[in-house]
């Protein structure tokens, strides 16, 4: 069901883009992109960080993700101008963004695109770009899904179906039980975390609610050609990650960061790719809002 946060923007070229809103409304806006698959809800994580430092995170939906229309055809670069509309629409005229594993690349293009309107930029766990990197690193499931995606789309849309039934599951039970197994201490210990379970599982059920086809067509972005070289984005990135990441390695950050000349990466030991988002969102927000300061 739609949240009083819950919005809707009609762009330029007549598709919808869903958002919703969490934070300090008042505050200094930033837009916060979410993972694959999940949804604008998955902006709550940031509510009480955004209020403690008095920040509004906007979170919209993808293109064909939650309230957000389906655009054939996408591309990683396609974005940028979308966020430049919302952004408009809602008076934001600088801006921090912060992506979360998915949310990285658009983190990426957006610091590439439009660098003059940011106040920052921030990736937690982000996706690397496959294409260049290959997936060896990944979590199996996904390197799983990257295969199905080449040789078997019906059955990937039958794997993501499957995941829509887990993840409505309890955390107690099998199958969700198992994948729990499969995490590291710290991301287990967040996500036995009822409240923070729920904003998860409803990111993954918004994302899988308008069927496989368009969660299939949001994970075909990270697969194709980005459009650019990651060399080419001179904004400072501050890249956050953590050891324990089971889903994305940290040695892809780690690589990434190598690359863009302004980045600066910070490793947690202990963390993994729930966990850090959650424990160390103070911290991130925190250290995003004192870079601008310091740049004035």
């Amino acid at each position: 069901p739609p949240s009083m946060s819950d919005h809707t923007f009609t762009l330029s070229n007549g598709l919808k883009l869903g958002y919703a809103v969490h934070g300090d409304l008042e505050g200094v806006p930033a837009f916060y992109y979410h993972g694959w698959p999940s949804a604008r809800c998955q902006g709550a994580l940031m509510d009480a960080a955004g209020k403690k430092y008095g920040v509004k995170f906007i979170s919209p939906d993808r293109p064909g993700i939650g309230l957000s229309s389906f655009q054939k055809k996408r591309t990683l670069l396609d974005w940028p101008s979308m966020q430049l509309e919302l952004a408009e629409h809602l008076g934001a005229e600088k801006f921090h963004v912060f992506g979360w594993s998915g949310g990285g690349p658009y983190v990426l293009a957006t610091a590439l695109k439009i660098p003059g309107r940011l106040l920052s930029a921030n990736i937690i766990c982000g996706a690397p770009p496959l294409g260049f990197f290959g997936d060896e690193e990944m979590f199996w499931l996904y390197r799983v899904m990257i295969r199905l995606r080449h040789t078997m789309p019906s059955v990937l849309g039958l794997v993501l179906k499957m995941g829509e039934v887990v993840s409505r599951g309890s955390v107690e039970k099998p199958p969700l039980k198992w994948f729990m197994g499969m995490m590291g201490d710290e991301d287990r210990r967040v996500l036995t975390d009822p409240a923070i379970f729920n904003v998860v599982r409803a990111g993954m059920l918004e994302c899988l609610r308008r069927g496989p086809k368009c969660v299939i067509a949001d994970a075909d972005i990270y697969l194709s050609e980005w459009g650019f070289e990651v060399s080419q984005v001179n904004y400072p990135i501050h890249f956050w990650h953590g050891k324990e990441d089971r889903n994305i390695a940290w040695t892809y950050t780690e690589k990434l960061a190598e690359m863009i000349p302004q980045a600066t990466p910070t490793f947690f030991e202990e963390d993994g790719h729930y966990s850090l988002p959650i424990t160390r969102a103070d911290v991130i927000v925190k250290t995003a809002v004192e870079s601008v300061q310091a740049e004035v």
